[in-house]
Formats: C-alpha cells, sequence, structure tokens
C-alpha cells in the first residue's frame, strides 16, 4: 500500500480538501474525495485489480495515483464540482441565512439591578448625563469642586 497524497485548494474563495488513497492489494483500487469541511462533495474511484501481479506494480499505483489526484483538482479549478457545490454548499449557506434572518427575535431580558437597590447601568449612565448637563452633581456621586 502507498502512502497517499493530500492538497488543499482555494476555490472561489472557499478551502476544498482532496485526498487519494490506495486501498491496498486486498481492496485493489485509488479512491479519491473531494472535501469541504470534512464532508465529501465528490469522489473517483480506479481500480486495479488487473495489475496485481506486475513487477513494477507500486510504480504504476503511484502513477495512478497522482493522475487521479490531479483530475480531482483539474476538474474543481475547471468547474466540474460547481453543481453539487451549489447545491450543497450554497443551498445550505442560503438556508442557513434564511433560518437566521426569519428567526423570531427574542424580548429583551428585564432589567435586573446588579445590587438590590442599585439601578441599571444604562439607567445610571442615562441619570449621570442628564444630572451633568443642568450642571449639577451626579446622584450618588461626590462633586470634587
Amino acid at each position: 500500500m502507498i502512502v497517499g497524497f493530500n492538497t488543499n485548494a482555494r476555490y472561489r474563495g472557499r478551502m476544498f480538501h482532496v485526498q487519494t488513497e490506495d486501498s491496498g492489494l486486498n481492496h485493489p483500487h485509488v479512491i479519491s474525495h473531494l472535501y469541504y469541511e470534512g464532508s465529501i462533495l465528490g469522489s473517483q474511484k480506479s481500480d486495479y485489480a488487473e495489475r496485481v501481479g506486475t513487477e513494477d506494480l507500486e510504480i504504476q499505483v503511484r502513477a495512478l495515483m497522482e493522475r487521479q489526484h490531479k483530475d480531482i483538482l483539474r476538474k474543481l479549478k475547471n468547474g466540474g464540482f460547481d453543481a453539487v457545490i451549489a447545491e450543497r454548499l450554497d443551498h445550505a449557506a442560503t438556508t442557513a441565512e434564511a433560518t437566521v434572518l426569519n428567526a423570531p427575535v427574542p424580548d429583551p431580558p428585564d432589567r435586573v439591578a446588579t445590587t438590590p437597590g442599585e439601578k441599571p447601568l444604562d439607567e445610571a449612565i442615562l441619570d449621570y448625563l442628564v444630572q451633568k448637563s443642568r450642571g449639577r452633581p451626579a446622584s450618588g456621586r461626590r462633586s470634587k469642586e
């Protein structure tokens, strides 16, 4: 079994990942997957059972892996996965945005003072600003004059 190939490829502002692996002599095939955030968007599988037993099998499998890996990357760059990207990613993004935009807005929480008898911060600030604009010291604060 040959160690696989992994490539990250940026396409249309998104980072995709291509992974190609040899499944070994017990399952003589090479498989490549195109991933986006852990989800498989496309795959390509090539069987090499008819080559098992040849002298240069490792060289042949490595060449098959390289060719298939490059094919997936080329297909991505040439728009070959655009339909699945639009269906699975753009639709999911649109659905998520619609869910957020159409979600009910919760009522604001009741204002709660942090200490019994203390005003909520927004009220304390408002009182301070009103008192300051009238030229008086704000309640609860000493003037330094």
